[in-house]
């Protein structure tokens, strides 16, 4: 099946750019730790999920610029396909082994499986299995989508299918069409190629879900084991970060003090937590169902970090070797070291990899350039820092100019204390932050505080998002900052599983025992949050695959028509690939769109007495078709005159489903 070439393609070009263009990741296992312990590390740790990154990642950039260029899906994925199957031919051709060299890799291969480091990669295969099957699936001729997936999967679908479906070349929002997009769409364009090239949607989106989420499993492994040394640590890193930490398990339990504490886990329906929105699932693993983008692009900027780790060390040595603190502080800031560039190839290729994902996901860039700020002030070569900066902010820019045009952003920076902390002081925001990370925040000081000299800075830097998602709005909406707060909570994990590893490898019993303890205190919450997110997709939105007002609207309208339809999540029209005029308001005003106006035109135009101003504002606003359904008939928002749409614009087809009537705009 072409798909599946295509991600065996992504792999192997992935593999021989890693080799050639990012050299030092594969040096990893042969470096000491940050801690200054060996690293005990099999290649492949690395090998396969920075293979899989960056091979997306150019792979995928090519396909939309072919299929921009012939401004059709189906003719650019193939183009990109026999283009990269040529060049991964010859790549093979040229490294070809004989067959005892396959065979040794083979046994290699087996014996990976019988390791810690391959037990911990099926845990991970597992989880994110369930997590991406459980809440989408093609089942019995319909897609199951997941009740706590469906808000945001409203936009996502929508988006794959504006590009597998509806030729959306160049790319506009199809929740709110104007020519621009001010969202990232680079994961769903991928998934789109999948669906192109032959997959069915479900596989489509879940299998590259998966291997990104994998991925970041595995590289926050290597993260752990590069710091601290200790492969102990790398597994309870990647446990610590599937199963946050949090208070909401004990106020959970504190509510149900009556004794039907066990019965009221065993089938919880809502996530837990005392927080606002808590219950959204905003910290929960359900942010990986509905975020499938998020893990690819945190697991981008895991690998800037363990290329940039041994600046950090040289500027560790360097320090050791001085003597007082006013040697330390002239070794750090007044030696060239500290400052020129070291490697104009590292700089110039992590700038553009970290740029590269400015529309995969820009939250990430942001939070990856907040942390290599503090790093920098640590480590040496600071103006190689600066450089990868400077290219990461180009490269976004210059996307922005691209798909959202002049004049317009898709963040607004404002001055914001307190995050989602109901009283915005210093207390108030304390108590906010020990409900919600629970024990994580004493640890981490604790761990910090106990973590080798030289160290200390690393951790700031990994908390750096932190701080700034308590002080500062990036859009319209504030909780879009958990994002934030979650990789740096994701990155802290590091040390208290330092902390942790220490403990269990104790010979004081009583330590150990306090290790399982502690691990129980962080992690207990996010068992919890599993058997929710498995509860509450038990329930899923039924979207029939054969569809007839989507068959219709495949087959006799073009891929750029714009549908006038009720405020939507995901409407047939959208599951056609074509976009609606004004979708669920809180999507495109998210991202800065001027929903209000254009909702005020939505409704006159569905309530409106008028046969001009219908025709006038349709035309005006390049309305093609008006869809008229039962939505419209039991809006609460405006009353719908379908006698005289009707009686403006010709009927071109009705359905029973939904009672579903089509006017062509003309």
């Amino acid at each position: 099946m072409p798909a599946v070439l295509y991600l065996l393609i992504v792999f192997v070009l992935g593999d021989r750019l890693l080799r050639a263009a990012f050299p030092w990741l594969l040096d990893v296992p042969q470096r000491h730790s940050v801690f200054g312990t060996a690293i005990r590390l099999p290649q492949w740790m690395i090998r396969l999920p920075a293979a899989w990154l960056l091979g997306a990642l150019v792979v995928n950039w090519t396909t939309f610029f072919a299929c921009d260029f012939a401004r059709s899906m189906k003719t650019g994925a193939y183009l990109s396909l026999v283009l990269f199957a040529v060049i991964a031919g010859g790549l093979i051709w040229a490294e070809r082994t004989g067959w005892l060299a396959w065979r040794q890799k083979g046994r290699s291969a087996l014996r990976a499986l019988w390791s810690l480091e391959g037990a911990y990669v099926l845990g991970a295969l597992l989880i994110s299995s369930f997590i991406a099957w459980h809440t989408l699936m093609v089942k019995d001729g319909a897609l199951f989508v997941g009740s706590t997936v469906w808000s945001d999967f409203g936009p996502h679908l929508a988006m794959i299918r504006s590009f597998s479906f509806g030729e959306n070349f160049p790319p506009q929002y199809p929740h709110y069409p104007d020519g621009t997009i001010r969202y990232h769409f680079l994961f769903q364009f991928l998934t789109a190629t999948l669906e192109a090239l032959g997959f069915r949607i479900d596989w489509a989106f879940n299998i590259p879900s998966i291997l990104s989420l994998v991925s970041l499993f595995m590289l926050l492994y290597v993260l752990a084991v590069a710091v601290v040394g200790s492969r102990l640590a790398g597994v309870l890193t990647g446990v610590l970060f599937i199963f946050r930490s949090s208070f909401a398990f004990f106020s959970f339990a504190k509510d149900h003090l009556n004794g039907d504490l066990w019965t009221s886990l065993w089938n919880v329906s809502l996530h837990i937590g005392k927080t606002q929105n808590e219950s959204w699932g905003l910290w929960a693993q359900n942010v990986y169902a509905n975020q499938r983008h998020f893990a690819f692009s945190i697991s981008v900027m895991v690998l800037l970090l363990l290329a940039l780790l041994p600046l950090l060390q040289q500027n560790i040595a360097a320090r050791a070797a001085a003597q007082g603190f006013g040697g330390r502080l002239k070794a750090s800031f007044a030696t060239l070291d500290g400052w020129l560039v070291g490697d104009w190839r590292r700089a110039v290729t992590l700038g553009v990899l970290l740029g590269a994902i400015g529309f995969w996901n820009g939250a990430v860039v942001i939070t990856t350039l907040i942390v290599l700020f503090v790093l920098a002030l640590a480590c040496n070569r600071r103006l190689e820092f600066l450089l990868i900066a400077v290219i990461a902010v180009v490269l976004s820019v210059l996307q922005s100019k691209l798909f959202i045009g002049g004049g317009a952003s898709a963040v607004n920076p404002t001055l914001y204390f307190g995050f989602l902390a109901e009283f915005k002081t210093w207390p108030g925001v304390t108590a906010f932050n020990l409900e919600l990370l629970g024990v994580f925040i004493p640890l981490l000081l604790i761990a910090v505080c106990g973590a080798p000299r030289g160290t200390r800075w690393l951790a700031l830097a990994f908390m750096a998002p932190f701080i700034f998602a308590s002080t500062v709005s990036l859009t319209t909406d504030i909780n879009a900052n958990h994002k934030f707060i979650m990789i740096a909570v994701m990155l802290g994990n590091v040390f208290i599983a330092a902390l942790l590893a220490r403990f269990f490898f104790s010979r004081d019993g009583a330590l150990k025992a306090l290790a399982v303890l502690l691990t129980v205190l962080l992690t207990i919450t996010g068992f919890v949050d599993l058997k929710t997110l498995y509860n509450m997709n038990q329930g899923n939105v039924v979207l029939p695959m054969d569809d007839p007002v989507v068959n219709w609207i495949k087959q006799n309208t073009k891929p750029r028509d714009v549908f006038l339809t009720d405020f939507s999540v995901l409407h047939s029209a959208q599951f056609a690939g074509r976009p609606i005029y004004n979708g669920w308001p809180y999507y495109a005003w998210s991202a800065g769109y001027d929903t209000e106006t254009r909702g005020r035109w939505q409704k006159q135009m569905y309530s409106t007495t008028s046969r001009e101003e219908l025709q006038l504002i349709a035309r005006g606003e390049h309305i093609n078709y008006i869809v008229v359904d039962d939505a419209n008939r039991n809006s609460r928002e405006y009353p719908t005159n379908e006698i005289l749409i009707g009686q403006t614009f010709p009927l071109v087809f009705s359905s029973p489903k939904d009672n579903t009537r089509i006017y062509r705009v003309q």
